[in-house]
């Protein structure tokens, strides 16, 4: 597992060209020995697989994975300094595949019961994930993610907002606070979302 979350930059530093970026840590069976002296069970695959157990990633991290989603199976290698050109690695990933994964996660946004629902404009199509990642023994708090890209039909710009150490019982995630970025766009940079200004 962590061969095929390695592939999309997880758990590995992105290259970008700014100081202090962090690596993060990808479970392994190697790494449980070596930090608990303890044989890898089945249940740490199934925790490692929806990122708790020791998974840390950052923010770009899952957003580069995104985009390469999005962009047909491009690693970029992100650039803060305008006029850079990016690099980039083909991950050779099967379209078929990457067909199932678009579609779920436009169903994610689009669908009743979708867990994205708030993402879901009139005047643009998205496509995205969210997850919450419960924190401490007690998880009273949670970390709210939302990922994804739009437009789906050609995806042109990915995204990813994380509300960190929120109360468990906040009913506000992520999608709902960028629905509101979403918003603020359409009013002042609607040039982004591919429509007209309103006047």
């Amino acid at each position: 597992m962590d061969e095929y979350m390695k592939l999309f930059g997880l758990g590995e530093k992105t290259g970008v060209n700014f100081p202090g970026e962090q690596a993060g840590l990808i479970p392994t069976p190697e790494w449980k020995e070596e930090t608990f002296d303890e044989e890898w069970r089945l249940g740490n695959t199934y925790h490692t697989s929806i990122g708790q157990f020791g998974f840390l990633i950052t923010p770009l991290q899952m957003l580069r994975a995104y985009a390469a989603l999005a962009n047909g199976g491009k690693l970029v290698t992100p650039t803060l300094v305008k006029g850079t050109k990016p690099t980039t690695t083909d991950l050779n990933l099967n379209q078929s595949y990457l067909d199932v994964v678009h579609e779920g996660m436009r169903m994610a946004v689009s669908v009743d019961g979708g867990t994205v629902r708030g993402l879901d404009l009139k005047y643009v199509s998205i496509a995205g994930k969210s997850g919450t990642a419960e924190l401490g023994n007690d998880n009273e708090h949670v970390n709210s993610w939302v990922a994804g890209y739009w437009p789906y039909d050609k995806p042109k710009y990915a995204f990813i907002l994380l509300m960190e150490r929120a109360p468990r019982t906040n009913s506000l995630g992520a999608s709902w606070v960028m629905r509101d970025v979403f918003d603020w766009m359409k009013e002042n940079r609607p040039e982004y979302l591919g429509i007209e200004a309103e006047n």
